[in-house]
């Protein structure tokens, strides 16, 4: 349970033998390839060049090609995954398979062939739309719509705003005393429609008569025969595109069987991607390559192993203090630790040469979720839950660890629920009040004769307040004390042995010796001389610390800068030691919560009681996971990790075969 020991890889290898030596690599699984800290423009580096980048743009573009063809499928053949739905299991050489690789590339094509025939269909039905809808006010006349009349006597199409009153056009147009004739046509929601016809000599008086009512001429190109005719004839071809629509879904929908392949040939482009990404990171020239990275020591026999099987010159080395801020962060916990990795990484790893802080923090994380949640129907659902997600789905990587440490919670949170007698809040005694059968129920009845618990409970959230407000701050004086401590240790180990003693010790002895002496002088019974005992050893932590302050600032000067570190450290500790009454707050939050949905439903008898029961703990469950969860992080980022914790680090991002769809079973190298 610490932070893995690293070293540094130099390599130097024929340049043919480049992929291969990449794929061996991937596969292993251990090395992280870094940029070499060289300037290739240096005439001393003159020879040495990058890669060039066209594996990793054609490995993109086949990624986005397989995803965008995913995204199809989705849309037109809905896959049948279930929230636990398996991964299958295959192997790293079904998974590079060219042949596949390249049928699956082939099976994508198809599919945004597919879509985009789809959408040209479509896009073809919206212009018929918008003609037929341009034809129908012409619909009603038994006239071609390149009717353009004759030399003497000319027709033209024309429109007017809709709001147009119709009988005054043609008044006006009567008035202009010229053979002409208004015939009209249909309308829609902007324009109404007709003909004008009229002697040639007639025309300009017409639109001159027209012109007030904003009437203009309409530009009927391209069709021939009447409207009705057209518009049969697009309704026609509408019908066809409709089953040519249909026909394109269907083989959109076939092409869902492939979908298996696609999802493979996903997770071969992400292999691919990663190793031509990994591959510009190296230095080469016309014969040779060079490779700079990273690997945890514990894997040099595997590394020695694969490499043995290149002609390569290569060296591990132990990374140097300064090397230090370089060197990627790997933590090696145990199954309980392990998941609480997802928290560092939120925060910050940490520094390489520093303290791995999940062990710290995992018994710490659990009983303060626990403690807030202290709930046993929540907790066992929460195990259950999380559980059966394992099982099932069997998550990688952060979801894994997430639903993992959720598992601890809820262990947890049965465990304090057992103290509380909390099970989904007061729902037990309030369905045995409910059923008349609270006195006949073995257990715990308080002074009325109602059932409380099946045991007696060490403590009820809101009938002892100040209990559970002395116990969280209990909580959070231990945790305090632990930070110190771990610092403590880091400050003894790097031979920082005055600010070890001046500081945290100082510390412990003020807080120590404050407690002892309040307690010896105000509770009865105390042994006699433990108030005095207490004031000596707060004297001596008084005397620490403008000791320590002096001697690092080497003059008078830390006598005076020691009360401002005072009044910093006592207001620290002391804001800080009360922020643990959260643990109290959200206890007691839920608590009270579930009490009232139970109460509310048990005013209406038993079954609205069952309902209302069953959706209040729902919505309380789901607020108190999200509470708890961003609140005990909160304690652990801010409160616990700021006592020791050193960040910076970057996590170890080694060259490996990383899987969405599918779970690769290793083989025998």
């Amino acid at each position: 349970m610490a932070i893995v020991k690293m070293k540094r890889l130099r390599l130097l290898a024929p340049r043919p033998d480049r992929e291969e030596l990449l794929r061996a690599l991937q596969s292993l699984g251990c090395v992280e390839i870094r940029e070499p800290a060289i300037d290739l423009s240096d005439p001393a580096w003159e020879g040495l060049g990058k890669p060039d980048h066209a594996g990793l743009e054609k490995a993109r573009e086949q990624s986005l090609t397989l995803n965008a063809a995913l995204d199809a499928l989705r849309r037109y053949a809905p896959a049948k995954d279930g929230l636990f739905a398996r991964r299958p299991e295959i192997t790293e050489g079904e998974l590079f398979d060219d042949g596949a690789y390249a049928a699956g590339l082939d099976a994508a094509r198809q599919v945004l062939e597919g879509e985009q025939a789809l959408a040209a269909k479509g896009a073809e039905r919206s212009k018929l739309l918008t003609q037929k809808a341009s034809l129908e006010p012409w619909s009603c006349l038994d006239v071609a719509l390149d009717e353009e009349g004759s030399a003497a006597v000319p027709v033209h199409f024309c429109s007017v705003p809709v709001k147009t009153d119709f009988a005054a056009l043609e008044a006006a147009v009567d008035q202009a005393d010229v053979p002409a004739q208004l015939v009209r046509a249909g309308s829609d929601r902007e324009l109404r429609y007709f003909l004008l016809i009229c002697h040639h000599s007639a025309v300009s008086a017409c639109y001159e008569a027209m012109r007030p009512f904003g009437a203009s001429r309409v530009t009927l190109r391209g069709w021939t025969g009447t409207a009705a005719e057209n518009i049969a004839l697009l309704d026609n071809r509408m019908a066809a595109l409709e089953r040519e629509e249909a026909q394109c879904k269907a083989d959109l929908s076939a092409l869902g069987e492939r979908r298996d392949a696609l999802r493979r040939c996903v997770d071969r482009a992400g292999q691919e991607i990663g190793r031509e990404e990994n591959r510009a990171r190296l230095i080469d020239t016309d014969t040779a390559f060079v490779l700079d990275g990273w690997f945890p020591a514990e894997n040099q026999g595997e590394l020695e192993k694969v490499l043995g099987k290149f002609q390569c010159a290569w060296e591990a080395a132990e990374p140097t203090q300064d090397e230090y801020p370089q060197v990627p962060i790997k933590l090696k916990n145990n199954p309980v630790t392990g998941p609480f990795t997802a928290i560092t990484e939120m925060y910050s790893m940490p520094a390489y040469g520093s303290v791995d802080p999940n062990p710290l923090m995992a018994p710490f994380f659990i009983a303060f979720f626990g403690f807030m949640m202290n709930d046993i129907g929540y907790g066992v659902l929460m195990v259950l839950g999380t559980a059966l997600f394992l099982a099932k789905a069997r998550p990688k990587g952060t979801m894994r660890d997430m639903m993992a440490m959720f598992f601890m919670c809820g262990i947890s949170s049965v465990f304090w629920g057992c103290l509380t007698g909390s099970f989904f809040g007061d729902f037990l005694s309030k369905l045995f009040d409910l059923t008349g059968s609270a006195a006949a129920v073995p257990g715990y009845h308080d002074a009325a004769g109602s059932f409380i618990w099946f045991w007696k409970p060490l403590f009820t959230p809101i009938n002892d307040t100040i209990t559970v407000m002395i116990g969280s701050m209990v909580l959070g004086v231990i945790q305090v004390f632990t930070g110190m401590a771990v610092s403590v240790s880091m400050k003894l180990r790097q031979g920082q042995v005055l600010d070890a003693v001046t500081q945290e010790m100082a510390w412990w002895c003020i807080l120590i010796g404050a407690a002892i002496a309040i307690c010896g002088s105000a509770v009865a019974g105390m042994p006699a001389g433990l108030g005095t005992a207490g004031l000596v050893i707060l004297v001596l932590g008084v005397v620490l610390l403008p000791v320590g302050s002096i001697i690092r600032s080497k003059s008078a000067l830390g006598a005076i800068t020691w009360l401002w570190d005072a009044y910093q450290g006592i207001s620290g500790y002391f804001s800080d030691i009360l922020s643990y009454l959260r643990l109290m707050a959200l206890m007691m939050a839920g608590s009270i919560i579930a009490s009232v949905f139970n109460t509310l439903g048990s005013v209406f008898g038993l079954a609205a009681f069952i309902v209302v029961a069953i959706i209040g703990n729902t919505l309380n469950l789901v607020l108190n996971l999200l509470g708890c969860y961003v609140h005990t992080m909160r304690l652990q980022c801010l409160e616990f990790f700021g006592r020791f914790y050193q960040d910076g680090g970057k996590p170890f991002r080694p060259l490996a075969v990383e899987t969405k769809y599918v779970d690769i079973l290793k083989e025998e190298m």
